[in-house]
């Protein structure tokens, strides 16, 4: 991209991929002639006129990046943004704005589908983005928990399971973040599970995205039954994907359907239905 960038002697490369077009309107939108300049760009339009949507990753001649920028704080109602400002008055000024085609793994995760689906992805065999490539390494902050531990009773199959999480119970297709534990019996089908979760004995997660530091009791069922549309956040909670925001407790012997969303810090002790909504312990 940088190459590409010195070779069109652009003022700034906006790398992008091709999405569909129903998607669209999710993104910021360029519209390019057959040189890959640009000629328009529409941060997240109702109607797109192309598929060719921005990753946010720029490559910026920084002289006249910052002079820009010390403009945009003199513009009255600026929202001080490069997708909604900053480009589109590059663009009106006709400044050297190239695109660049990505053409390797790249996924929006702003969504709970893609969310989901990109942790999935990871699963794979081969996957398209091997966290084991030992030439893009992962820079992060590692928790400094022990290795994980998996009983001899227990299966796991086609999952990740990583540091300080104990398993007594089954594990399938499922990413499992730091310091998970598996209760005796229970099973994790389809899943994400968020660091330090706990889970009970005899319990089943299945197509679900279980909050940090929740608490899930014995005896539990979570993300079965009907396909019921969330009626709280219908065009978000549509795909059967169970959410439990974070620090949440669940007690043993409740059973949570499918599209159902659950607000942080609640603490339950009721069935919810499929396509329910708990928020801030009250029931809507």
């Amino acid at each position: 991209m940088l190459e590409y960038h010195k070779q069109k002697e652009a003022v700034v490369t906006i790398a992008y991929i091709q999405v569909p077009r129903e998607d669209a309107s999710r993104f910021g939108i360029m519209n390019t002639d057959d040189d890959g300049r640009i000629l328009e760009f529409d941060e997240k339009p109702k109607v797109p006129k192309s598929n060719k949507a921005s990753m946010g990753i720029y490559i910026f001649d920084w002289a006249i990046l910052k002079r820009y920028l010390i403009e945009d704080q003199t513009v009255s109602g600026s929202n001080n943004d490069f997708g909604k400002d900053i480009l589109p008055r590059m663009l009106n000024n006709k400044e050297r704005m190239y695109a660049y085609l990505f053409d390797g793994y790249w996924k929006d995760v702003g969504t709970i589908q893609s969310f989901f689906e990109a942790n999935m992805d990871l699963l794979n065999d081969p996957p398209q983005l091997d966290l084991y490539d030992t030439q893009w390494r992962i820079y992060s902050r590692n928790p400094g928990k022990p290795p994980h531990y998996v009983s001899g009773e227990s299966t796991v199959i086609r999952s990740i399971i990583t540091e300080g999480c104990e398993i007594y119970g089954d594990v399938s297709r499922s990413v499992l973040f730091s310091g998970v534990y598996v209760g005796k019996g229970s099973k994790i089908i389809d899943s994400i599970l968020m660091p330090n979760v706990k889970v009970g004995e005899n319990t089943v997660i299945q197509n679900a995205i279980i909050g940090e530091d929740d608490v899930i009791g014995d005896n539990c069922r979570i993300g079965y039954g009907d396909e019921d549309i969330n009626r709280c956040a219908p065009d978000i909670y549509k795909n059967g994907i169970t959410v439990l925001g974070e620090g949440i407790t669940v007690s043993s012997g409740v059973r949570i359907g499918k599209n159902v969303m659950i607000d942080k810090d609640v603490t339950d002790n009721r069935d919810i239905k499929s396509g329910e909504c708990v928020m801030e312990e009250k029931r809507s």
